[in-house]
């Protein structure tokens, strides 16, 4: 098969992008045999040109921005996170033209919008796979696979590192300060967790999901985190057959849509009570459809860098499209 070749430009180096180097690397030769796309990467941002990188080419490290985005690359990479910088790198990338591929749930939630007005203006795409849920194809069963279908709600587990903690509670009989000080040992919690523990995570991910599977507004939203939530709360909940988990949740009301982040206590049938540890879950329930759940890691290098990597390939398609 010939093969259409795509270069990309890699903003960051850390865990999402090194990541990606290594699945391409990894994975070159199926790509372009199974999909007929030759990946190459151009050029690498990083802030640190002395880190070691096992595995990556050193002659393609640059400190300086402009050197990937006013490369000559088809797509741009985007894996530095933040707004601010972020922001400015994939509104270059575009006004110069290029696709963009981002993970990045806080720009998209911040500024989504503006930023795909401003490619279907310049005639290019975003792909955003990997900002919600990791490597669980969620975007692309909303975007694509629902497209005929009403969606009447999305509701789910999308923070690996609360599910952790409120897992370690329960199953290890722990303090919650204990279960989070081991989720930060084991690395599915940051220094500072106050993102993820107290909601707001979560709800950049649910903003998300929301603009893609109604195109009616945000009437009402509400955010709280699992900080409260003691090992008592958890056993209580247990003896009346529930979990307490934190889960995010977008629905139809009167006038628009009610997003909700917040501790919830499941039954034993609702398929997002048996998800535990760091792993996500999402269920959508469509009128012709019915009820979808989808489950996987929601982090990590490997199921993240295989979102980025997905999208790059379906650059080549036209079904690309951004949140309405």
């Amino acid at each position: 098969m010939s093969a259409a070749r795509l270069r990309l430009g890699l903003l960051g180096c850390g865990t999402v992008g090194g990541g990606v180097v290594h699945l391409i690397d990894r994975e070159r030769e199926r790509i372009r045999e199974r999909h007929g796309v030759e990946l190459t990467i151009e050029k690498i941002l990083v802030r640190d040109l002395a880190k070691p990188r096992p595995g990556v080419d050193r002659r393609l490290l640059t400190t300086r921005a402009t050197d990937v985005l006013d490369a000559s690359c088809d797509v741009i990479v985007e894996t530095v996170g933040g707004v601010h910088c972020a922001g400015a790198y994939v509104r270059r990338a575009i006004a110069n033209g290029r696709h963009v591929v981002t993970a990045n749930k806080a720009l998209l939630a911040d500024c989504g919008r503006d930023l795909f007005a401003a490619a279907v203006r310049r005639g290019v795409t975003i792909g955003f796979e990997a900002s919600v849920c990791g490597g669980i194809p969620v975007i692309r069963a909303i975007r694509d696979g629902l497209a005929a279908d009403t969606i009447d709600c999305v509701r789910g587990i999308l923070n690996g590192t609360s599910n952790y903690v409120l897992t370690r509670i329960e199953a290890d009989r722990l303090s919650f300060d204990a279960a989070l000080a081991l989720a930060q040992e084991r690395g599915f919690a940051e220094a500072d967790p106050s993102l993820d523990i107290d909601g707001e995570d979560a709800a950049q991910k649910l903003r998300i999901l929301a603009g893609l599977a109604f195109d009616e507004p945000v009437v009402s939203s509400s955010i709280a985190g699992i900080r409260g939530i003691r090992h008592e709360d958890v056993i209580r909940a247990r003896e009346h057959g529930r979990v307490i988990r934190q889960v995010a949740s977008a629905h139809r009301v009167t006038g628009g849509i009610e997003l909700r982040v917040a501790p919830v206590q499941l039954t034993a049938h609702d398929p997002l009570a048996h998800i535990r540890d760091e792993f996500n879950g999402v269920v959508i329930q469509s009128r012709a459809a019915g009820e979808i759940t989808l489950i996987g890691r929601g982090a990590g290098a490997g199921p993240t860098a295989a979102a980025v990597v997905s999208d790059v390939i379906m650059m080549r398609s036209d079904k690309m499209n951004g949140i309405d």
